[in-house]
């Protein structure tokens, strides 16, 4: 009753009021003494039950009753009138027009109340009806549209097994019509014979009819059609129950595994191969591999796995597109190929990753003229997408059972090896080897020791310090990232930071440093020390796009202000993606933070990048500083960066200083900041603090 609305129409708003407090809680009530806009209202509402009073000005009731009449959508409605006549005329009149119940003046409010109670139960039980009849037909249409777009055939019967209903997948397989075949017995329309014998079968309908239980179909059951078309069809049939479990009929479900069969062979096929190059795919290469190591276990023999990555594809496939990357992939799996014999599987493992299972004898060297083949088949010059290729190639070779005992201890050793050799040079090859296991072992460990130390926030960071040659005043510091080793000391950054920049971790890792490098700044600044502190930035860490923002959030998080840090960057840094470099380093730079170019003068060193990039400060290499006092080459390459430091309005700092020697000369050629063992090695935070402090007590650093 509370989901039914009750709108009251009457001129009198006495009438109104008294109705409304009558019929308080029945429904949802709307009254209006407004006849001119009743029905305008009447369609805004939709009320379930109209209580309309006949004589009112304007618009009478009968007007209304004549509008509602004629709108379909205002069926439902059930109007109750209020009159104050008796005449049979006016009720047969109200009656003919839709009205369906009178209420006489002056209102008896109780019995008002029990009318329009009683029509709103009548129009409840009407909605709930309603509702179940949309329910039905909904569940009714929804069966029979799923019926109707499955992919499985369905053909219903009567208990006599005859044909009551068959979806359109039925009608196609059998050839039959619903219309034609219905009423008659299903082994009529639907012939089932052994696929192989070609004898009559029984159908399984019939049996589940027979003996009221689900049948399965016989296996290797082929359909002929009414029009001689074969099929071969599996599945099942079961008898249908009426609620008293007495059979009302039975239903079969079947379906044309003919595709299915026919497609089986070739999923086999495609679920074992690789699609460019129709090469064996990593799942056979297990396989193969399985066979290889239980065969040589068997004749006491060995059974090498060679895996080999294409040197650079990458930059090819990224320069070129896909489409000439598989060009050349199809193109090296058709040459590797060729070795294909002789019980050697050619797979391709995924990516520009191919693999050769050789079995062989007790003597591995015999794989030499094999290996010197492949790596020339694949160097060998090709043209794709209009260009000419010359591909080379870095093999890695693992052998059952000098160095592995199971699949994927070979694929694991292979790989490693592989690595090796793409380390090395183009077109080279390693065997896996106890000194690879240990390199292995030290790069997890290492690997291990770095995550460990990234999860807890536990890298180390040392500062080197630099001074102002001419003053010896100590203006700043570099930051450098250790990595306890777990026994007092540390791993050298040569080995983590190569592996940090392989996984992925160069993120991480140079993320914490650099809120190190802040916080440490921040924490001599507030003691009244304003030391810049310069943090090295990799290639690889420009190529996230939160970089930016990395630098800004650091630089909030830890409210260092800007001008007292500066970012290090490599040549190789600059050039490696020039465009999006430059912009990335401009908006660094808009912060206030100043940007180094470290190591000047080992990569390409070029001036016009030098013009195009917002940098402050130009560092020398070591290795120029270590060699300008013997070597008149080096010398003049320190003298020419100094120089153009100078023209460009750049400060300019020479690292690895050692002597006096080297300092003396620096100043004599205009060098105005320098750093290395001469002046300080890297010191931890503690050490730093006590060499400002100390500095300040001298009167070489002023707070």
């Amino acid at each position: 009753m509370d989901n039914c609305s009750v709108l009251i129409i009457d001129d009198e708003e006495i009438n109104t009021l008294q109705l409304e407090h009558a019929l308080e809680d029945v429904g949802k009530i709307t009254t209006s003494n407004n006849s001119s806009e009743a029905i305008q209202l009447i369609e805004k509402i939709k009320p379930d039950i109209l209580v309309l009073d006949l004589e009112m000005p304007t618009v009478s009731g009968f007007d209304i009753l004549e509008v509602i009449q004629k709108k379909s959508t205002l069926a439902h409605i059930r109007t109750v009138v209020i009159t104050s006549h008796s005449d049979p005329a006016i009720e047969e009149k109200a009656l003919s027009l839709g009205a369906i119940d009178f209420i006489s003046k002056p209102l008896n409010l109780r019995l008002c109340r029990i009318r329009i109670e009683n029509h709103i139960k009548i129009r409840s039980q009407e909605k709930i009806l309603q509702q179940t009849q949309a329910e039905l037909f909904a569940e009714k249409e929804q069966l029979r549209i799923t019926l109707d777009s499955i992919a499985d055939a369905v053909i219903s019967t009567d208990k006599k097994a005859n044909i009551v209903y068959m979806n359109p997948v039925a009608q196609r397989l059998t050839g039959w019509s619903q219309t034609a075949a219905k009423g008659r017995h299903i082994e009529e329309v639907m012939k089932l014979v052994d696929a192989t014998t070609k004898a009559s079968s029984i159908n399984p309908l019939v049996v589940a009819l027979n003996e009221n239980r689900p049948v399965a179909m016989a296996l290797n059951t082929q359909l002929i059609s009414k029009q001689g078309i074969e099929h071969r069809v599996e599945d099942s049939a079961a008898p249908i129950l009426d609620k008293n479990h007495n059979q009302c009929g039975a239903v079969m479900v079947f379906q044309d595994v003919s595709e299915a069969l026919a497609m089986s062979m070739q999923m086999t096929y495609l679920s074992h191969h690789d699609q460019l190059t129709a090469l064996p795919n990593r799942v056979l290469l297990h396989d193969r591999l399985t066979q290889g190591i239980a065969r040589a276990e068997f004749n006491d023999s060995k059974l090498s796995l060679m895996l080999l990555d294409l040197d650079k594809f990458k930059f090819i496939n990224d320069a070129l597109g896909h489409h000439v990357g598989d060009e050349i992939i199809a193109h090296i799996g058709h040459s590797l190929d060729l070795f294909a014999c002789n019980d050697i599987t050619v797979a391709r493992v995924g990516g520009d990753e191919f693999a050769l299972v050789v079995p062989h004898s007790a003597n591995s060297l015999s794989l030499e003229p094999l290996v010197n083949q492949v790596l020339n088949v694949i160097s060998k010059p090709f043209r794709s997408g209009g260009e000419q290729h010359v591909l080379t190639a870095s093999l890695g070779i693992s052998v059952y059972p000098d160095d592995a005992s199971s699949v994927e201890e070979m694929l694991r050793h292979a790989d490693s090896a592989m690595y090796k050799a793409k380390n090395e040079s183009a077109n080279s090859y390693f065997y896996f080897s106890d000194d690879l296991q240990i390199e292995m072992n030290r790069r997890l460990e290492v690997g291990n020791k770095l995550r460990k130390a990234l999860e807890e926030n536990d890298l180390d960071v040392h500062y080197q310090p630099k001074y102002d040659l001419n003053t010896d005043t100590l203006i700043g510091v570099e930051s450098l990232v250790r990595l306890k080793d777990g026994q007092g000391g540390f791993i050298s950054p040569v080995h983590f930071i190569e592996y940090a920049e392989e996984t992925g971790l160069i993120f991480r890792l140079g993320e914490q440093v650099l809120e190190k490098s802040c916080i440490a700044a921040k924490n001599w600044l507030d003691k009244g020390l304003p030391i810049k502190v310069a943090v090295n930035i990799s290639a690889k860490q420009f190529t996230d796009t939160k970089l930016v923002d990395t630098v800004a959030e650091i630089l909030e998080r830890t409210q260092l202000p800007s001008r007292y840090l500066e970012l290090e960057v490599t040549e190789s840094a600059l050039i490696e993606n020039f465009d999006y470099t430059v912009s990335q380093l401009k908006l660094i730079s808009g912060m206030g933070v100043s940007i180094a170019l470290d190591d000047f003068g080992t990569g390409y060193s070029s001036l016009s990048y030098l013009r195009l990039f917002p940098l402050d400060v130009l560092k020398i290499d070591q290795s120029f500083v270590r060699d300008m006092l013997d070597d008149a080459q080096a010398f003049n390459i320190v003298t020419t960066i100094i120089e153009l430091a100078h023209s460009l309005g750049l400060q300019i700092v020479a690292e690895g200083l050692e002597t006096l020697e080297q300092k003396g000369r620096l100043q004599e050629l205009g060098c105005q900041i320098g750093q290395g063992y001469l002046l300080s090695k890297p010191l931890s935070f503690n050490n730093v603090d006590k060499l400002i402090q100390t500095s300040i007590a001298e009167g070489i650093l002023c707070p």
